[in-house]
């Protein structure tokens, strides 16, 4: 027993040698320079969040775009020529959604002691096409937003499967994706998928009106 004590104690010694190191240097009489008055290791990053970090970044701004986008759908069918409510409230909807969960994931970031990047580009690449948001009629603009969850879904997944593959196996990182995107994107998609097949049968019978 007195065996795993000192073990123990030997384990958050080592673990926490590194913040330590810093602060009893930072302390002596001879202190060595800090960055910006943070001391380097005493910080809340732990586990692959150095290396996921770029990718989380990239996935907030690919939110951050697609909230643009959907909210740029939602005028579009909210004036006075289009005039459909429901495609109306459909996309201001889905574009909160998107930019809540850009918001939670910055904030996530911070907690695991990183820092946001706006410059860091999305992952998925979209065709150029998918740019004219404002010409599209009403069957293309549910193609276009479900095209756009897929994507977002992919990448998900994408970081989820790097997180739990990595030589670290950041599961916290894992579980965050997991339990903020995956289930939310998922019914998004479906009910994306189900009115985009509804609006189409309904287009093909003989009285289209």
């Amino acid at each position: 027993m007195l065996f795993f004590g000192i073990l123990s104690l030997l384990f958050l010694a080592v673990s926490g040698e590194y913040c330590y190191t810093d602060i009893e240097s930072a302390c002596s009489t001879n202190p060595k320079s800090t960055d910006g008055g943070l001391i380097s290791n005493c910080n809340a990053k732990y586990g692959a969040i150095d290396t996921l970090q770029a990718e989380l970044q990239a996935y907030v701004n690919a939110n951050i775009e697609t909230s643009f986008e959907f909210l740029l759908m939602s005028t579009h069918f909210g004036n006075y020529e289009a005039n459909r409510e429901g495609f109306k409230g459909l996309y201001r909807k889905l574009s909160d959604k998107s930019w809540e969960e850009a918001i939670d994931l910055i904030k996530y970031i911070a907690h695991r002691g990183g820092r946001m990047d706006l410059n860091q580009l999305p992952r998925s690449k979209k065709p150029i096409k998918d740019s004219k948001v404002l010409e599209l009629t009403e069957l293309n603009s549910l193609a276009k937003a479900l095209d756009s969850q897929k994507q977002l879904a992919e990448e998900a997944l994408r970081i989820h499967t790097q997180a739990q593959h990595h030589a670290k196996q950041d599961a916290a990182v894992a579980h965050y994706i997991e339990e903020h995107f995956m289930d939310s994107l998922s019914e998004r998609v479906r009910q994306l998928a189900g009115y985009s097949n509804d609006l189409k049968n309904m287009l093909e019978e003989r009285d289209a009106s």
